[in-house]
Parts: C-alpha cells; structure tokens; sequence
C-alpha cells in the first residue's frame, strides 16, 4: 500500500512553529534525517527492488522582446521505463518506450539523465544535466548537511493511513553562505522515521555551471510502499534558460512531468546487471513492440 504526498493531502494541521532559523528542533529533525538516510543505506528488509514509470518532456519557447508571449510547444516526448534499484546505491533504468511529437522545427538534444527520474532523492550531492547544468552540489540531508544549511521548522501535518498516523513535519532549508552553490527549497519529514518524504527546491544562482540558465526548480514526491519504504512516486522538474533566436530574444523551457509505481522488492537483482550506462534505450525494434 502506497501513499502520495502529492496527492492525499487529508490534513490535521498542527499550529505553525516559528520561523526561526537553526533552533534545537530544526537542526534535531535535520541530523535525526541526515542518520537515516545514512542508515537507509544499510537496511537489510530493502535489498533491491524493480519498478515502472511513465512521463513526459515538454520543450517550450518563448520569443520576442521582454519575452511576455506565453510559451509555445515546440516538442513534446511520452517515454515509459524500467528502473531498477539495488542497495546500498546502484541504479539502472532502460527506456523501453518512447515517442516524439515536433510542433515546431527544433535539434534539441536532451541530456541523458532528463530521460529519467532521480533516484536516491540525489543521493550526497545533487547532479543535473550530466553535469552541465548543476554539479555535486551538497544535498542538504547528506553527511555534514547542518554545518552547510541553515534549517527552520513549520507546520507539522497528519495523514491517517490504514498502518499508522504519519506526521510530517516541513522544515525549510537555505545555504549559510548565499554566494556557494546549494538548494534552497522545502523538506516534509515523517516525524516517527525522520524518512524524507517530499523535496521541493531550487539553486542558488552560484550553482549553476551553463551561464544560459536561469532557473531549475525540482519536487520530488514519495510514497509509502508496503507500509515502510518512502520510494519515489511523482517528480517534475522545469529548466528555463535564455539563448537568442535567429538575432530574436529567446527562453527554452523544459518541463519533465514522472509517475512511478509497479513496485516488487528484494527480486534477486545481481550486481552485473547494473553495468554501464546508468540510463540505457532498449533497441528500436524492442520499444516498437
């Protein structure tokens, strides 16, 4: 049985803490979900598991001087995959579907890793477009996270599940040094396991390596599988950056839309079978099938 924080918001809203940076409770939920994602890698009931998702890629254009038209569709990808996990931190995913609309001519080229959903929540560092984009930027629930981050408390929210009540407290985030490239965004914590059970964020402008960009925002929503493993559900991401046109002002907007599910566990994965490529493309006579 699963459960979506995107989805069930069926809330008993707890009174709103105050907004105060790196009070005792902030850094205590921070360093109590910074332990478990480090012990998350050694839990032995989650050897490995197998999975299904399904999403699109949208690129839109925005021309003109001050860029004040709405964006306008120029290609558009429905793309279905296998995604394959194995403690403590191997992944694959094959794409065994896909299919491609132009709604405008275009030689866009996405980077690998758009093909796909982030695994892990992004694992100690955060990494975007092969690198290109954004590069090992400190994630903030990873080792040494406090001393990087500063951490404030909100509302602590009630979703009554079948197993339990799962409180899930929000706790903001936001570097210590503005001018170093970090997130700045929002983390939902189950109070009980300190598991991460939704991230919302964006960079600091120091974090971004194509001079081109202008934003990256990222959510990741998961869900509660088999009563106990927070795995991935639903993720978007959008990247805008600014380029010319034939001489005419211009944004590239690519929005990725990802659903998961189809989950079976500890299946017998071996090791071999996480070589290569971490996204591969099945041959075309495989996805045409």
């Amino acid at each position: 049985m699963r459960w979506s924080a995107a989805i069930l918001l069926l809330i008993l809203p707890a009174p709103a803490a105050a907004q105060d940076w790196n009070g005792d409770a902030a850094l205590a939920l921070a360093r109590r979900a910074i332990e478990r994602r480090t012990r998350a890698a050694v839990d032995t009931a989650l050897r490995d598991y197998k999975a299904q998702a399904h999403g699109f890629l949208f690129f839109l254009g925005q021309f003109g001087e001050g860029l004040t038209e709405p964006p306008r569709l120029v290609k558009s990808d429905q793309l279905e995959l296998e995604v394959y996990w194995k403690a403590p931190q191997l992944s694959k995913q094959r794409i065994i579907g896909w299919r491609d609309r132009n709604e405008m001519p275009s030689g866009i080229n996405y980077h690998r890793d758009h093909l796909g959903i982030v695994q892990n929540n992004f694992g100690r560092a955060i990494r975007l477009g092969e690198g290109d984009e954004v590069r090992d930027v400190p994630h903030p629930l990873a080792p040494g996270g406090t001393d990087l981050y500063d951490f404030a408390l909100g509302d602590t929210t009630t979703i009554v599940l079948p197993q339990r009540a799962v409180r899930v407290a929000t706790l903001r985030v936001r570097p210590k040094n503005f001018a170093d490239a970090g997130v700045v965004g929002t983390l939902f914590i189950d109070v009980e396991t300190a598991e991460l059970v939704r991230m919302a964020f964006n960079f600091t402008p120091a974090a971004y390596l194509d001079e081109s960009l202008e934003d990256v925002s990222v959510v990741l929503d998961n869900a509660l599988w088999e009563g106990r493993f927070w795995l991935p559900y639903r993720q978007e991401i959008e990247i805008r950056r600014r380029a010319t046109w034939l001489d005419i002002p211009a944004r590239g907007i690519i929005r990725g839309r990802w659903e998961l599910g189809h989950y079976v566990f500890n299946v017998g994965l071996v090791i071999s079978w996480f070589a290569g490529a971490v996204i591969t493309i099945t041959p075309q006579s495989e996805r045409a099938a």
